[in-house]
């Protein structure tokens, strides 16, 4: 039973896809004040969550948590894993097992692991079969055969008894007749008395102590045991014994036994072959078993067994993982700490169900929580025992979104902004087949926030009786309670009613609903808070809205008429709809104002803009560019009124140029929305190459003018160093680097750059680097950067002054500064 009485779910019979968002009011134990709370159904009995909510200390956090029913439905948990000594990401191994037959509903990573192996931390089992006991087993997350979990002790010991063969010396004495010459020369005999040493040859049956299995050598200088789960080999290195058995059965099992041959034994020997009917034996040189391994007999049985000495029951699992911690205990708090990092978790209620659980950190989108305040999140869910998976950069999970998608797609975002290979991970899948007729209607929205008099697009998608997608079974309508807004086709628009309202649809005799919640307590987010025009411009502005605080912004669906707005005389006028003519003649400066609620949001305009003349620019083909630029601020000459356009660029002068023309986009905690599920991020975009923190570097003391850019940029993900614990200030910035920093600023303000242009078929793509490829192109369909006449691009080419400043200018171009 939960017990949280400030969740409100809505119960909805036969509606498949619920669509909550509770606004300000709600509180989450470990994540704080919650901001926007959506769940959707995704399975039988299985829920899917997401979170935005404001931390008291850490700001803002994203979590996502998935409610699994594994025991009365068709639903089944499973460990998955590849090869022990590798790794592989979470949507590699949700792909395998699609391709396996197999329909993933959600996923989550796993165990810790040596990350120069791949080799997880805890025992894992799958199917009954032990895959590896790990480096460091000591309790397993564990479901029997009816999918039920549980936290189990392991105590299993690893044997095998086999013969040895060896040989042993034998001293006897032997009595010969000597012979020699007396000293007159006469020749005599006499007895002599000598020992002689035979071999014999014993075998003996022992008993040799395995210490791990599946587990790579390391300083405990144990007897190890691989089959093919491990890899293709065993991967040592240096002098081993090594005996390889040929085996009918490579599984090993609780309280099983193998039997095998041994083949061969090889000494001094490494990186000995696994195949599909092998089992190697592997002990270091020195080690207490290795004279024993050197000394199997070949041909001689061996038997291999796996004993469980204490209580875990540990046979009566199927499947099984490792764990860091334990969080949550019989109800209770089982843990401590204070380090804030981005986690996963997993936990079962009193009765039976799965709670499958990732929190975001690291990045600007969400910070991360505490073990405690994770402990907080699974208890307040109705956990009675919770453990702690891999966190940090491993924490990724995955969720089909049922009607809209068929297969899982992650739905957090790791630290680094791509994937971490990792160990293991835990899969919810089913494999049962479904009829293709349509039982449920799900329906997604454009916004799940909306402001009076706003619209926001509907859309609707059906899925069979295993929520995969199915075909709609007829034309789908939409309705609303009377007072709560209205529809129009596939749009609803607010009407003055706040609060949650439920949006209903029908088709073909399949209903459904979802919720939107209009808001009147917004901020107002104009597109850009500084424009320069020339006289008698004329500019189409935009404004959004936002639901939350300083550091958590939820988007809110709005349109420009929604908002009262005025300006300055002095600058021109603008109309209901954001539309501001500039006005005629000399230089003028104020401001344009955009009201709603009593709120107030404004834009410095400055029309018929300054114009700066630089004296080595006059004739130049870069000079408007330039100077205008120049003229508003966003970037500055080398003194003596000289700017030196053909001169280089350094990296550093390229992320102040970048900061400058920042100071004019409304950058506070971009947004963008998901039409299709109504999901959203909040919060500024992180870079696919940082961790949005500032980062520091040995060659950036902050005593030069350049240290507040360079921490500036690399905290927002646009910039990175040089990998040896520099940034390169003063080293001249490639055009390639120039290109990747562009379009990361671009993102980091949530601005998609169009594509103006196809793609140029540059002469030398070849030679463009990997890693900026993508950027390349990106700004090379916007028209922001070009290759040179001869049909080059020249990626590693140093930018000079004047090319920065170009596309620098036509970036604020399209974005509306200029």
């Amino acid at each position: 039973m939960i017990k949280r009485h400030h969740r409100v779910l809505a119960c909805i019979v036969a509606i498949v896809m619920l669509g909550a968002c509770l606004s300000g009011f709600s509180y989450a134990p470990g994540l704080g004040n919650i901001y926007h709370e959506a769940s959707w159904d995704i399975f039988d009995g299985t829920t899917y969550t997401s979170y935005v909510t404001e931390h008291s200390t850490h700001g803002i956090e994203r979590a996502y948590v998935v409610e699994a029913d594994v025991v009365n439905t068709k639903l089944t948990p499973i460990i998955v894993t590849g090869e022990v000594h590798s790794t592989q990401t979470v949507g590699s191994l949700v792909n395998y097992y699609e391709n396996q037959g197999y329909h993933v509903v959600a996923a989550i990573n796993g165990d810790i692991y040596d990350t120069s192996t791949g080799t997880p931390k805890g025992t894992v089992i799958r199917e009954g079969n032990i895959i590896t006991s790990g480096y460091g087993p000591d309790r397993v997350w564990a479901f029997d055969k009816e999918g039920k979990a549980s936290i189990r002790k392991v105590d299993l010991t690893y044997s095998a008894h086999g013969t040895i063969e060896y040989q042993w010396p034998v001293e006897t004495k032997v009595v010969t007749t000597g012979s020699g010459v007396d000293v007159n020369g006469v020749p005599y005999e006499y007895p002599k008395e000598e020992t002689e040493t035979t071999y014999e040859t014993y075998t003996k049956e022992v008993d040799l102590p395995i210490g791990f299995f599946n587990v790579p050598h390391g300083g405990a200088n144990a007897l190890h045991l691989y089959n093919r789960h491990y890899g293709s080999s065993t991967m040592t290195k240096g002098s081993n014994a090594e005996a390889v058995i040929r085996v009918d059965d490579i599984q090993l099992g609780v309280n099983k036994t193998i039997k095998g041959t041994v083949e061969s034994v090889n000494k001094n020997t490494e990186n000995t072959p696994i195949t599909s009917n092998t089992m190697v034996l592997s002990t270091v040189l020195g080690s207490a078993t290795y004279d024993r391994v050197c000394c199997l007999k070949p041909g001689t049985e061996i038997t291999i067994s796996v004993e469980e000495t204490g209580e875990g029951q540990l046979n009566q699992v199927s499947d099984a993982i490792g764990f860091y911690y334990s969080i949550v205990e019989n109800g209770s708090n089982s843990t401590s700490g204070n380090n804030i990092n981005p986690r996963t978790a997993i936990g079962v209620k009193e009765d039976g169900t799965l709670v499958l659980t990732e929190v975001d950190g690291r990045t600007y989108m969400s910070k991360g929580i505490t073990l405690p305040e994770l402990s907080s999140f699974m208890r307040d869910l109705g956990c009675k025992d919770a453990v702690n998976l891999d966190g940090g950069g491993s924490s990724v999970i995955y969720v089909r979104k049922a009607g809209f998608e068929n297969k899982a797609g992650r739905i957090s975002t790791p630290s680094g902004n791509s994937e971490r290979k990792i160990s293991n991970a835990i899969l919810l899948v089913y494999k049962n087949q479904s009829s293709s007729s349509a039982a449920h209607l799900h329906i997604g929205k454009s916004m799940q926030l909306v402001m009076p008099g706003a619209s926001v697009s509907l859309s609707a998608a059906a899925s069979n009786e295993l929520y995969e997608q199915a075909k709609l079974p007829g034309e789908v309508t939409y309705s609303v309670s009377e007072g709560s807004g209205t529809i129009s086709g596939n749009y609803y628009t607010a009407g003055e009613k706040t609060g949650k309202i439920e949006i209903k649809a029908s088709s073909n005799g399949i209903n459904g609903s979802t919720f939107v919640t209009v808001v009147d307590d917004i901020i107002i987010k104009p597109s850009v808070t500084k424009l320069s025009l020339a006289a008698g411009a004329v500019k189409d502005l935009s404004v959004s809205a936002a639901y939350g605080t300083s550091s958590v912004n939820v988007p809110v669906s709005t349109n420009d008429s929604i908002f009262k707005w005025s300006c300055d005389s002095a600058i021109g006028t603008v109309t209901n709809e954001g539309v501001f003519t500039a006005t005629s003649g000399a230089a003028k400066n104020g401001y344009i104002y955009i009201e709603f609620g009593g709120k107030t949001a404004k834009i410095e305009v400055k029309v018929g803009a300054d114009i700066k003349n630089f004296t080595d620019t006059t004739d130049h083909w870069a000079k408007t560019y330039i100077g205008v630029l120049a003229g508003q601020n966003y970037l500055n000459g080398m003194g003596e009124n000289m700017f030196q356009p053909d001169g280089q660029l350094t990296r550093a002068q390229f992320v102040a140029m970048l900061k400058k023309i920042d100071s004019g986009i409304n950058t506070d905690t971009a947004t963008s929305g998901d039409t299709a599920s109504g999901e959203y991020i909040s919060g500024t975009p992180e870079s696919s190459d940082n961790p949005a923190e500032s980062i520091s570097f040995k060659d950036v003391p902050d005593s030069e003018w350049f240290a507040p850019y360079v921490k500036w940029a690399t905290s927002k993900g646009i910039a990175s160093g040089m990998g040896d614990g520099t940034f390169a200030p003063n080293a001249p910035i490639t055009r390639e680097q120039m290109s990747v920093m562009l379009c990361k600023y671009s993102a980091s303000v949530n601005f998609m750059l169009p594509n103006k242009q196809p793609v140029p078929n540059f002469s030398d793509t070849a030679s463009i680097s990997s890693w900026s490829r993508e950027y390349v192109n990106t700004a090379a369909r916007a028209g922001i950067i070009n290759g040179f006449d001869t049909g080059e691009f020249a990626p590693q080419g140093q930018a000079t002054r004047a090319q920065a400043a170009t596309i620098i200018y036509k970036f604020a171009e399209l974005y509306g500064l200029i």
